[in-house]
């Protein structure tokens, strides 16, 4: 199956060296049939953790989701930052 994902932010670098297009562009990946979105970070060597929300076909989705061929994947990694209230 094929599935499209976008990285943002730090995952960036985990983009596949052979994918065409620029860093912050949506690829098209290569999949066996029946993976989930931990699968999918796992044959993109994100480590544990570091994939911290994850959005397929624009729905939030956990991460033992079910992928199908088609599949538009977006996965980003942790946020910091907001205003220190004191």
């Amino acid at each position: 199956m094929n599935v499209d994902v976008k990285l943002y932010g730090t995952l960036r670098r985990y983009r596949p060296a052979g994918a065409p297009g620029e860093g912050h562009t949506p690829f098209v990946i290569a999949l066996p049939p029946a993976l989930t979105v931990a699968d999918l970070l796992a044959v993109l060597n994100i480590p544990d953790g570091l994939a911290s929300a994850a959005a397929v076909n624009d729905e939030a989705v956990e991460i033992d989701y079910p992928l199908r061929d088609g599949d538009r994947v977006s996965l980003f990694p942790p946020s910091a930052g907001g205003d220190a209230q004191t």
